[in-house]
């Protein structure tokens, strides 16, 4: 039940500061980046906002397998080009740095806030719910949502800096103090969270009737009623919360943007080697894999921890909160309720998935023929096509991708394009390549101006990485055309995150495909439709089945030992990829960021839900003709005021609880790997 609103920040900055880099592993490639970035500030900065105002809404994620796209004005660059780089950002309009005097004015103006909220919430007695003045409560959301504003606005900052330069520690400082100030706004607000939880009914209209706004995260949150703690309880975990929970996480965040490894003569940063995995050098990518996993296994037993800790924090508190409500608390219900979804969805959408697994593995097999080779490597997973005779590598300068991304989405409505020129000129990108940088990509926000940031840790003007930037660009226009919504109602759910992020790649990818000439150039861009579906079919299905299993072991007594993890890890990649793959990633589980992050839970099937939802709206395109802008605009600014299920019904007319629905999007994808098979045999 991740505290709702008492989500303490920790795991916000957790999550902010490295930003679900998809990719820490496999950075940058359309569907490596699986990204995100726990996108939009907003999605994750709910975390110190009171529960019923809360709800991790991680943006971050998977892409669709697009690249990159010749249009007006733009052009291939061969063999040699000249140095590409990504740009720097300018966040000196929310602060000047870290030492900003502005800033140090903004912490003390929330100590000062939280202590009134604590004089207020003094005012509230939990033991007499009746009796509670609806007024004082109205006043308390107020005032914690200015407060958690002003401290997301900070740490956001922090975390920025963080992602340019994981060794500063002026950085990782100002966090830590965000942290500390969070937790004592999250007990602080913690009255308010379970008054709205379990005050009557009447109590609660008049409530609304202040705040209409917050009608739906307040019944969302009132699901928990039955589980909700004492307020002496709720307390102590936040407060426990602070450096013990979250602060594995935080272990883990150092370790792995400090982390560097051999690759051949060369020593780099895990995030540089995580580049190289999309390199054309076979050899080089296979020794970028072998150099991470050597470099995680030398720190094997303090990842081991963090997943042991981690995971036996959150199930002794399901069991607390079992005890309370006197019926069982499963170890997928928080991520449930996190993505404001059902099992019964969740169950069919897998159900879809399995069945879609042989189409998975045709797509990677495939690949491996044009490759030359028998299977796919691990370390093959996100390479790039083989370069043909008639065929030359794409190379965009970072301008040159901003106007071809632009172009495309500019197909759906102009403003849309526009939105994305907007994006570079106001330098709100960073794309600069550097060995101190945090790996992967994200998108997020500052919570004060609500102008959003995207981040890549490099950009060199390749397919993956012009998809990864338009892949996050998407998640900033979805942050773009809430900004004017109230607060509560722009947080949405990871698994609703990647609606828009997925649908600007699929835009850029099927205009690639629809300008070649050649077989060999229709190939090349086909190429990412197998790669997304190995990521989102096979891939992220592996790393669910992996978390259950271990959630489930370390339930019934397991200790999870880095022996243990590779056995399960190797199962479940033998599971999901059968004989597509000559060997598995049995350290998967140690270089995947995912598994040790402590705000999200489960931080892998939202990806598969966003990726098939997506392809599903990017599909009533062609239905919709000229209406489709203003449909799909629409259905972006529900995303934060309704469930999964209320969303699709809603917009697009069908039950997401049944399989069909998923297997609707799975019959896209086959005819994309349909496509990618004639050109296969045609190229050969």
């Amino acid at each position: 039940w991740k505290n709702d609103g008492n989500m303490r920040l920790a795991a916000v900055v957790a999550i902010a500061s490295s930003r679900l880099l998809l990719a820490e592993a496999f950075v940058v490639s359309p569907a490596a980046r699986l990204s995100s970035s726990l996108s939009s500030f907003n999605s994750c900065s709910s975390s110190f906002l009171p529960s019923h105002l809360s709800t991790v809404r991680p943006q971050l994620l998977p892409r669709s397998g697009c690249s990159a796209r010749i249009g007006k004005g733009l052009r291939m660059t061969l063999a040699a080009p000249a140095k590409i780089d990504g740009p720097r950002w300018k966040n000196d309009e929310e602060y000047a740095s870290l030492d900003d005097v502005k800033m140090q004015e903004d912490m003390k103006m929330v100590e000062k806030m939280v202590d009134d909220i604590s004089a207020l919430s003094k005012k509230l007695d939990l033991k007499s719910l009746e009796n509670i003045d609806p007024s004082i409560l109205v006043q308390l959301s107020k005032k914690a949502t200015d407060a958690s504003v002003i401290l997301m606005n900070v740490a956001t900052f922090a975390s920025c800096e963080s992602s340019v330069d994981g060794t500063n520690a002026q950085a990782r400082a100002t966090s830590a103090k965000v942290r500390a100030l969070s937790a004592k706004l999250g007990q602080a607000a913690q009255p308010l969270s379970i008054a709205l939880k379990l005050i009557p009914e009447d109590k609660v209209e008049k409530y609304l009737k202040e705040l209409p706004h917050e009608e739906f995260s307040v019944r969302h949150q009132r699901k928990l009623r039955d589980f909700t703690l004492s307020l002496e309880e709720e307390n102590l975990i936040t407060a426990l919360g602070v450096d013990g929970h979250s602060s594995w996480s935080q272990m883990y965040n150092t370790i792995s943007s400090t982390l560097t490894c051999q690759v051949g003569d060369k020593s780099m940063g895990v995030a540089q080697a995580a580049a190289l995995l999309s390199s054309p050098d076979r050899s080089e990518r296979l020794q970028a894999w072998n150099a991470i996993q050597a470099a995680w296994t030398v720190h094997e037993e303090a990842a081991a921890s963090t997943l042991n800790s981690i995971i036996g924090w959150r199930l002794e508190l399901n069991r607390k909160r079992a005890e309370k409500a006197a019926q069982p608390v499963h170890f997928l219900d928080t991520a449930l309720h996190q993505n404001r979804m059902s099992r019964k969805t969740l169950d069919a959408m897998m159900q879809a998935v399995s069945e879609a697994q042989p189409l998975a593995q045709k797509a990677l097999k495939l690949q491996a023929k044009v490759l030359g080779i028998e299977s796919l490597h691990p370390a093959d997973l996100f390479a790039p096509p083989p370069q043909g005779a008639q065929s030359s590598s794409l190379a965009l300068q970072y301008e040159e991708g901003i106007d071809l991304i632009a172009d495309c989405v500019s197909s759906v409505h102009p403003s849309v394009g526009e939105f994305v020129k907007m994006m570079s000129q106001k330098e709100w990108i960073e794309g600069k390549s550097g060995d101190k940088k945090a790996p992967g990509a994200y998108c997020t926000s500052f919570a004060k101006s609500r102008n959003p940031r995207v981040y890549l840790s490099s950009y060199t003007g390749s397919y993956q990485h012009v998809s990864t930037l338009a892949h996050e660009l998407g998640h900033a226009f979805h942050s773009w055309v809430m900004k004017d919504m109230e607060r509560s109602e722009t947080r949405y759910p990871m698994n609703l995150a990647e609606t828009a992020s997925i649908f600007f790649e699929t835009v850029v990818g099927d205009r690639l495909v629809a300008m070649a000439k050649t077989p060999e150039e229709k190939l090349r861009y086909s190429w990412y439709d197998a790669e997304s579906a190995g990521a989102f079919l096979l891939n992220i299905p592996t790393r669910f089945d992996f978390e259950s299993e271990i959630h489930a072991a370390r339930e019934q007594g397991q200790n999870l030992t880095p022996d243990f993890l590779r056995n399960t890890m190797t199962k479940a990649w033998k599971g999901r990829y059968g004989d597509a793959l000559s060997e598995y990633d049995s350290m998967f589980w140690a270089s995947k960021l995912h598994f040790h992050m402590t705000g999200v839970q489960f931080y892998n099937f939202p990806y598969t839900f966003g990726y098939l939802f997506a392809l599903g709206v990017y599909a009533q395109q062609e239905k919709l003709g000229d209406g489709f802008y203003q449909a799909y605009v629409d259905l972006l600014r529900d995303t934060g005021r309704m469930s999964a299920e209320e969303v699709v019904q809603k917009h697009l007319k069908c039950n997401i609880e049944e399989p069909e629905f998923w297997r609707g999007s799975i019959r896209i994808i086959e005819k994309k790997i349909e496509v990618l098979e004639s050109l296969v045999n045609q190229v050969a």
